[in-house]
């Protein structure tokens, strides 16, 4: 029986090449993908590749660092790990599931929806998950952070007691700095949770930010999106064409027809692929449009809640779809270049909640845009924001402006 499930599994996952072919092209950055162009351009005679008559342009990030390219990615990291743990029959599934970690190394789809991708039982695919869960390095293929730090707690043989409480239930207290709440509310003494916080802190958060995507300084805006809400792609990326010159098979031998029809099926799938990649995200950004517009008008404080799964919906995809469609990418509004992952919230957001993190992009352009030799006081930050109509305290504007880990105006003048 297991022998008869485990062929099973294997022929499901083997008869799909071209979804694995669309999902790899569909997370792919611009410039990943100019580069895919070009090897597989170079691989198959069947291909033609039309450059633009400009060498690819690129934006700077001043908040970004440089990307040393001979540094493996965190998915060949996991990948090379797998293929010593798993066989035959679950290193297809395992290769998916790899696929589906961002560069932070979170899994960013739900399993249920991979399962259902793949038509595979769910119970089969958390099983392969636990496996890449102790992988290096430790924390990776977490689904939230909680998960993240109780694997590396588990890693280290210290999850028990009030750290595994902490982790558990109390992370927001824990960010909001009330720690005399979780003593009162796990029955120990402050020291205690001191002591647990300070090893929590010494944990990894973002597991998988040292390989990869996370330290490019210079990026290619996969899409541009003018002030009238026009969507045009990024013309700077090479486009493949099949080649005329092997298209008349009467001239060629038994042999050389056989090869001409695999590298022309090839180009035909790796082409398609690239053409859905395409649709998918100009659908994606036509939705980000529709619901944003005010954001798009006027910059990232007016940005509205809005999720993965919301959009998934309404464009009738999965929520694992968008996720890849929009990792790794970046549009370039009027007002300047964004990560579309950051366009969109976690969860819908209540009203108390839209009004702190719009109040927090405010105090970070005032901050930004200040005399450094004469910064703004908590005081001062809040008069102007009254004076922009928005009613907050003073303590208010310290508690966001330490939330954002800004310093006072003492430490900030220069």
């Amino acid at each position: 029986m297991k022998q008869e499930l485990s062929l099973k599994i294997s022929q499901k996952l083997a008869l799909t090449p071209e979804l694995r072919q669309s999902i790899q092209i569909l997370q792919m950055s611009a410039a990943e993908l100019a580069s895919t162009i070009e090897k597989e351009f170079l691989e198959n005679p069947l291909l033609e590749i039309e450059y633009a008559e400009e060498p690819l342009k690129v934006f700077e990030d001043k908040n970004l660092e440089p990307i040393d390219v001979s540094t493996p990615t965190l998915q060949d990291f996991l990948i090379e790990q797998a293929q010593f743990t798993f066989g035959v029959e679950k290193l297809p599934a395992a290769r998916f599931l790899i696929e589906s970690i961002d560069n932070l190394g979170y899994l960013t789809a739900e399993i249920s929806e991979l399962a259902q991708i793949l038509q595979l039982e769910e119970e089969f695919l958390e099983e392969i998950l636990a496996e890449i869960q102790k992988f290096e390095p430790a924390g990776v293929g977490a689904r939230n952070l909680s998960e993240c730090l109780r694997l590396q707690a588990k890693r280290r043989g210290i999850y028990s007691g009030i750290l595994a409480a902490i982790i558990e239930k109390h992370l927001e207290k824990v960010g909001e700095h009330k720690i005399n709440e979780i003593a009162r509310a796990e029955k120990v003494s402050m020291e205690e949770i001191r002591e647990a916080i300070e090893k929590i802190r010494s944990f990894n958060p973002k597991p998988g930010a040292s390989y990869g995507f996370e330290a490019v300084k210079f990026i290619i805006p996969d899409v541009r999106v003018d002030s009238d809400g026009k969507i045009t792609f990024n013309s700077r990326v090479p486009r493949l064409s099949l080649s005329e010159e092997y298209l008349d098979a009467k001239i060629l031998d038994e042999d050389a027809k056989n090869y001409v029809a695999s590298r022309m099926s090839a180009a035909k799938q790796l082409i398609m692929a690239i053409k859905r990649r395409e649709q998918t995200i100009l659908r994606v950004v036509e939705e980000i449009i529709r619901r944003q517009g005010e954001f798009l008008e006027k910059g990232m404080e007016y940005l509205k809640p809005m999720t993965m799964r919301e959009v998934a919906e309404a464009l009738e995809l999965h929520e694992s779809t968008i996720s890849r469609a929009v990792a790794n990418k970046f549009i370039k509004f009027p007002f300047g270049v964004v990560e579309m992952r950051k366009i969109f919230s976690v969860r819908a957001l209540s009203a108390e909640e839209i009004t702190s993190e719009r109040v927090k992009a405010m105090i970070s352009e005032l901050i930004g845009s200040e005399d450094k030799k004469n910064p703004l006081s908590d005081k001062k930050l809040a008069e102007i924001l009254n004076e922009r109509g928005i009613l907050v305290a003073r303590r208010t504007v310290m508690k966001y402006r330490e939330q954002m880990g800004q310093k006072s105006s003492t430490k900030r003048k220069k």
